[in-house]
């Protein structure tokens, strides 16, 4: 029994954190022949459980995409999640935000979100259903889309800043603010990267750490989440391909 109910409290806080934080790793450029397409595969820990992922960036005929795919064999619980985005003048523009996440006991959940700017409306379907307005030029993100806007900010020298991050399960949103604190380089395979380390701070002021990679094209390659009620570790484990 009490194997089950670690399994449910390890799902809970892995759906409610883990997206926030996990799909934020990716590279894009204004200009076509700057973007750097890649495979990155990662390990991330929530207490004492672990999920791998493999994180796919990729061109398409408009935009960009990310899928990111994660299992725990032992757990039977998987994530699929996929996002598509434009760029303009630095800023990032979300079309969907797809996720699809098995849980043991409580089976599976789909969310569809679309972002309609016309009417200034974001929208979830599937299994969560809620519709944000939004009247500001701040635009509420989602997990990939708000990394993506990270990078964005970094590469034009802006170092401290906010982003309005949607809660995927509640359809509200909240303002984090972003401060790059340090610096440090981080081994991956022998090989080191040198990063800038911000410190996230959401609107209960909770803090985490984000390390984005610099000669990487600013990817985000580690996670620090260290707070009693939530230990997250997110880091990327192996570059299979960048370029």
């Amino acid at each position: 029994m009490d194997q089950f109910l670690n399994m449910e409290r390890f799902m809970r806080s892995f759906k409610k954190y883990l997206l926030v934080v996990l799909i934020s790793f990716a590279a894009l450029e204004a200009d076509d022949s700057g973007i750097y397409e890649y495979e990155i595969r990662f390990k991330n820990k929530i207490g004492p459980f672990s999920i791998d992922g493999l994180k796919t960036f990729s061109k398409k005929e408009k935009g960009f995409g990310v899928m990111f795919y994660g299992k725990n064999r032992i757990l039977n619980a998987e994530i699929i999640q996929e996002s598509e985005f434009d760029l303009t003048n630095s800023r990032v523009f979300p079309k969907y935000y797809i996720q699809h996440v098995k849980m043991p006991i409580k089976g599976q959940q789909n969310q569809n979100i679309t972002f309609d700017y016309k009417n200034r409306k974001i929208a979830s379907s599937g299994d969560i259903n809620w519709v944000i307005s939004f009247l500001t030029d701040d635009i509420p993100m989602d997990p990939i889309s708000s990394g993506f806007q990270i990078r964005q900010n970094l590469k034009s020298g802006i170092e401290e800043f906010e982003i309005n991050l949607i809660k995927l399960d509640e359809g509200t949103f909240a303002s984090n603010s972003f401060k790059v604190i340090d610096s440090e380089i981080l081994k991956i395979k022998d090989v080191n990267y040198p990063c800038k380390v911000l410190e996230r701070t959401d609107e209960k002021g909770g803090k985490s750490l984000y390390y984005v990679a610099e000669t990487l094209d600013f990817i985000l390659i580690k996670v620090n989440d260290e707070r009693k009620e939530r230990k997250i570790l997110i880091e990327a484990e192996k570059i299979l391909s960048f370029g």
